[in-house]
């Protein structure tokens, strides 16, 4: 029979953690989290897009919400993609490197311009005008939000590290990541 803390996650005593990164970086897992099983959960955000005309606003990045389990202490590169800074500029990718423990490498994709976003999760299209009118889409809890354009919704001025698109006259937010984990 399961207990409620299996459901729960973080059960028997042991004490939730985690690490942002704002910037490129190391998640480099404890010997305590391998010794507990291991498990980890990781969001991951790539850079948003800057809007290309005054037709469309820039896609917000990828969002990823994913769980996987790692069985050593080496060391995982994470790197941040940057938001779309000039006129049109499709946001970079997001990366974390989780096989290098023994878990998976993840890539969370930058946003494009030009309201396209495809095989991507997340809502981050940008906004539209024109023959394909569309209000931007809302990101998931913020992040990857898509740009705006005209007197549409959408994010016009983007935050740092939210992964969020822009309208054409301001920079994109760049990416972002969060690692959770239990010891």
């Amino acid at each position: 029979m399961s207990s409620l803390s299996d459901f729960i996650g973080g059960g028997g005593g042991l004490t939730p953690k985690f690490e942002e990164f704002n910037s490129a970086g190391t998640f480099t897992p404890s010997q305590a989290l391998i010794d507990a099983g291991g498990y980890i959960e990781v969001f991951l955000v790539g850079g948003g897009a800057r809007g290309s005309s005054t037709n469309y606003g820039g896609g917000g990045g990828e969002t990823i919400l994913t769980q996987m389990y790692l069985t050593s202490t080496t060391g995982c590169a994470v790197t941040i993609g940057a938001g779309g800074a000039s006129n049109g500029s499709s946001g970079g990718n997001s990366t974390f490197a989780g096989s290098s423990a023994g878990g998976t490498d993840l890539t969370a994709g930058g946003g494009v311009s030009a309201n396209s976003q495809s095989n991507k999760l997340g809502a981050g299209w940008g906004g539209s005008l024109g023959n394909y009118q569309a209000s931007a889409g809302n990101g998931v809890l913020g992040y990857g939000a898509g740009g705006a354009i005209g007197p549409g919704s959408g994010v016009r001025s983007a935050k740092a590290n939210s992964g969020q698109g822009s309208a054409n006259d301001n920079s994109a937010g760049s990416g972002y990541c969060l690692i959770k984990w239990y010891e």
